[in-house]
């Protein structure tokens, strides 16, 4: 047995706490390197997952905004105020002068469709058989009233002059219905044309007849009218259709309706709103007509002012807006102000025009700090709809980023939809795809409302901000 001396035993000591003092240190310098990766890997994620947000200013500025606003005479180029919209009376007896034949080239030609499409305003349309005026006259064409027998009623009241048909005559139905079919073929699949006004019957195609004892002339029930809307309905599929009044058929089949009395409190506050709020019983027929409370959800409502009554002085401005908030007006025309040029009305014409319809504001626009190529970047967005009424056609939103160069680099068309946006606030969240290869950078978020038809923006936000190509530049984000 070998005899260890205690300098030996000491050596052999020191050497084992050597090695556990390196083992220690190459454990705490492997543990030091693991928490550091782990607290860089950390740092990135918080950096990706931190979100910041931009809240982009907003504009009091009047937006000439499409299928909203001043509807003006489609005949009248000269107007003076913002306008997107132009109104077409289209009368039966200049539309088919002979039987079979349509005069739609000399229509589009005297109501300036072709300048209007280059402006970008579309086209509110009505068919009239009666428009009473200051000289005695007919409406529907010569060879129809010999048809019909000449069956209905000249008259010469206070409102005016003119012949209004009997609409019960089954002669008169049968060619409407051929009549409306015709429009149908020709502006069903027109984009230019936004909305069909249900005219055709009653004075300016309003769907009311004389009442006075003294002029009476008869109006027809339910089952008669009810055969004229069905004419529209076959032939404007594609369209949003206006009455003007609620009625059981309209209720049925989602239409908007128009209010041509509209400014006056007695007609638009005791009729309008009440009829379509509570519903009514018809003074003509005698028919119940039930409410449409919430019509203006899926379909305009439009209208004109009544008479010439000036709605926009300082005493009576707000009652004119009040009137546009509760019955949520989309348009107004074409008896509008759309030539005024006084600039004591002019802020008040400014209120109405930044009051009815869509004005859609970007509150706030959030995203990560950063972004990863190749990765989707989660965008979330709080708009506010300051209008009387939301957007009534499925044009879609785009989300995209713009490189230092301002040109997009990427792009999603979003399934959102803007139709739901009605008055108030709406929030929604959207991934924007980034593409494998996109450079590192400072990028910035763009927002557009896109128009099918060009495929370029066509809807104003009402911020700052607006780019030379219609999107919004919202806020940063780096991508590496």
């Amino acid at each position: 047995m070998l005899n260890v001396t205690r300098l030996e035993r000491t050596n052999f000591m020191k050497r084992q706490r050597l090695f556990w003092r390196r083992l220690l240190f190459l454990a705490v310098i492997l543990a030091v390197g693991l928490s550091g990766r782990f607290a860089y890997n950390r740092l990135l994620a918080d950096a990706e997952n931190k979100r910041i947000s931009y809240m982009p200013s907003e504009t009091n500025q009047v937006l000439a905004n499409p299928f909203m606003g001043f509807a003006v005479d489609a005949k009248s180029v000269d107007a003076k105020q913002p306008h997107r919209l132009a109104h077409v009376n289209l009368f039966w007896r200049e539309l088919e002068p002979e039987k079979g034949v349509y005069a739609f080239d000399d229509l589009e030609r005297k109501f300036n469709f072709s300048l209007w499409k280059q402006r970008g305003v579309h086209l509110v349309i009505r068919v009239i058989l009666d428009y009473p005026g200051d000289r005695t006259h007919m409406d529907i064409p010569d060879w129809l009233y010999e048809e019909i027998d000449h069956k209905g009623t000249w008259y010469d009241n206070d409102y005016g002059k003119g012949f209004s048909p009997d609409y019960a005559n089954p002669v008169l139905i049968e060619n409407h219905e051929r009549l409306i079919a015709a429009l149908g073929k020709r502006f069903n699949d027109d984009p230019q044309v936004a909305f069909i006004q249900l005219g055709s019957v009653g004075h300016w195609g309003e769907w009311h007849t004389s009442d006075d004892e003294r002029h009476f002339i008869p109006f027809p029930k339910r089952d008669i009218t009810d055969q004229y809307v069905t004419h529209y309905l076959r032939a404007f599929p594609d369209k949003h259709l206006l009455m003007r009044r609620p009625h059981e058929i309209a209720r049925a089949n989602g239409m908007g309706l128009f209010n041509d009395a509209f400014g006056k409190s007695s007609s638009t506050i005791d009729g309008f709103w009440k009829w379509y709020t509570e519903g009514y019983t018809s003074w003509l027929t005698g028919d119940r007509e039930p409410a449409m409370p919430d019509f203006w959800t899926k379909a305009p409502s439009g209208g004109e002012f009544a008479g010439d009554a000036n709605y926009f002085d300082d005493r009576h401005i707000e009652e004119t807006l009040r009137q546009a908030v509760l019955t949520h007006v989309t348009w107004m025309g074409p008896n509008a102000p759309y030539k005024e040029t006084s600039r004591a009305l002019q802020p008040n014409i400014d209120r109405f025009l930044n009051t009815i319809g869509y004005r859609f504001v970007i509150n706030e626009e959030s995203h990560p700090r950063t972004g990863v190529a190749g990765k989707a970047l989660d965008i979330s967005m709080r708009v506010t709809n300051r209008g009387a009424a939301p957007f009534y056609f499925e044009w879609p939103l785009e989300l995209a980023l713009a490189g230092p160069d301002g040109a997009v680099a990427a792009s999603v068309r979003t399934t959102v939809d803007i139709r739901e946006w009605l008055p108030g606030e709406h929030e929604f969240s959207y991934s924007l795809p980034l593409p494998e290869g996109l450079a590192a950078g400072t990028y910035t978020v763009l927002a557009a409302v896109l128009d099918p038809q060009t495929g370029k923006p066509g809807v104003e936000f009402a911020n700052d901000g607006k780019r030379a190509d219609g999107r919004y530049a919202l806020g940063t984000v780096v991508v590496r």
